[in-house]
């Protein structure tokens, strides 16, 4: 028999078995998701006035009496949301949070979850805005995408204009905390935030 014809049915066996291995492990992961699943929605409603809600004012932030046009509007999107309840809930799938808080709880907590996401990209695109298209106003921005970052923001647009302006101020030092916090972080974009903040330091160079 041809050595390859015997290689062929040796690599068939093998893709065989790596086959019904992946489909054994596929099927434990969907028992165990359903099972987890199951259970969540028979968990009844917790108390969730004592979370760790997110509270912004105005006075946190530069909001300026003058802003017409584009800077206004950005303005009025992230005033309009402070008055909203916010919470951060990333890294927790739609089962853990029934799991942790109640069933009856998940549409409450989603709105506020969501809250939060609008409140840090609007951030981000205030805060851009300003350094990117109006001339000396780098201080606000950078007051504001710090801000942002401080509340948990995993936004690469926010992290990237501020690194532009700590370059524009010779302070390398400061984008590389960035890094180290991003690094530290368990953001999905994590790896790329970081990258595209090295191309930043190197465009100093």
């Amino acid at each position: 028999m041809p050595v390859f014809f015997i290689c062929f049915i040796l690599f068939i066996i093998w893709m065989n078995v790596k086959s019904k291995q992946e489909n054994k492990k596929n099927s434990t992961w969907n028992e165990e998701f359903w099972e987890k699943e199951r259970k969540a929605n028979f968990v009844r409603k917790k108390n969730i006035e004592d979370l760790d809600y997110i509270i912004v004012t105005e006075n946190d932030l530069p909001f300026s009496a003058t802003a017409a046009g584009e800077e206004k509007d950005l303005q009025e999107q992230v005033r309009n949301l402070l008055s909203q309840k916010m919470l951060n809930l990333s890294g927790k799938s739609n089962t853990d949070l029934k799991l942790e808080y109640g069933t009856a709880n998940f549409s409450t907590l989603s709105e506020y979850d969501q809250n939060y996401t609008l409140l840090i990209r609007s951030l981000g695109q205030w805060g851009s805005f300003l350094h990117k298209n109006v001339p000396g106003a780098d201080i606000r921005a950078r007051q504001i995408l710090e801000y942002a970052i401080s509340l948990g923001s995993d936004i690469t647009g926010t992290y990237l204009s501020l690194a532009e302006i700590y370059l524009a101020d010779n302070d390398i030092e400061k984008i590389q905390q960035l890094m180290k916090q991003v690094d530290d972080s368990e953001f999905y974009m994590k790896e790329s935030i970081i990258r595209q903040l090295k191309d930043v330091i190197r465009s100093y160079n």
